[in-house]
């Protein structure tokens, strides 16, 4: 499902479809009416995969938006990489998990917050757009997920003129769109894209393989936001099958985890190694 010649196939046809095809922060300057299509990457390890993906997208004349977490420009040749891409005429933001990464504090978030944006900002980088990072293992007291911190309306105020795509995306966007998330390894349809973190009703539509995704976004005729993640795609079947074997146990295992209070409070103590092992497959 996520190999490269598939993604390819996938930006061959969208340089077809009549909708616009754009970066995120791009989508929120169109006229009113208009129809977008906008290819959005987390990127949470391995930048060169993403230069792969961005590539195949530049080939077809698509600039898409590149959500980074902070930790990877603390590689230069990352940055290095990333100035290519943005080059190409992509988008490359800030893909931030403070509140995580800070236990619940919002006083230490808005530090790290701050100074990664000013980091990304002197490495060359404009931030307009950004994208909370969601941590499926982390044990939460007092917040549902990295989304509260861009939620707060006392941080909110102080960064008026940034979006986030997951929080406020909708308040701001030209047009109403479907969200498409490869979250778990599957293509989905995820209906209530900025509550769906504490709205448990929300609703998740499976699209399926790649044909049917192919379908699914040619079918709409509105606007669409389609997130996946670099890190997850491959040049063999050998590879892809391998990651998401790998994936499921670990998924399953961390799962396992939940149901012991202790032992998933050590396991949440220490999300981001577990993070980056996720990450990795």
């Amino acid at each position: 499902m996520f190999y490269y010649k598939n993604w390819f196939s996938f930006c061959k046809i969208l340089s077809m479809d009549s909708r616009v095809k754009c970066t995120v922060s791009e989508s929120l300057k169109l006229p009113l009416g208009v129809h977008f299509i906008v290819l959005k990457h987390d990127v949470e390890t391995n930048v060169p995969r993403a230069l792969k993906l961005a590539e195949i997208e530049h080939q077809y004349g698509i600039n898409s938006t590149y959500y980074v977490q902070a930790y990877l420009l603390k590689d230069k040749n990352n940055i290095t990489i990333l100035k290519k891409m943005q080059d190409m005429g992509h988008e490359i933001s800030y893909h931030y998990d403070v509140l995580d990464a800070n236990s619940g504090d919002y006083v230490k978030a808005e530090k790290d917050f701050a100074y990664w944006i000013d980091r990304f900002e002197k490495e060359g980088f404009h931030i307009s757009t950004i994208c909370q990072h969601g941590n499926p293992i982390k044990k939460r007291i007092g917040y549902n997920s990295n989304r509260d911190f861009f939620r707060n309306s006392k941080i909110k105020s102080k960064y008026p003129d940034l979006v986030d795509i997951v929080v406020d995306y909708s308040r701001y966007a030209i047009d109403k769109y479907v969200y498409i998330s490869d979250a778990g390894y599957m293509w989905k349809h995820i209906t209530e894209p900025e509550t769906n973190d504490f709205n448990k009703d929300a609703l998740t539509i499976p699209i399926g393989n790649f044909r049917k995704l192919i379908r699914y976004v040619g079918e709409r005729k509105c606007s669409i936001v389609l997130s996946t993640h670099p890190h997850r795609w491959e040049r063999s079947k050998f590879k892809i099958q391998s990651k998401i074997l790998i994936f499921k146990i670990l998924r399953s295992g961390a799962r396992m985890f939940e149901k012991i209070p202790f032992a998933y409070s050590i396991l949440s103590r220490f999300y981001f190694i577990a993070k980056k092992i996720c990450s990795n497959h």
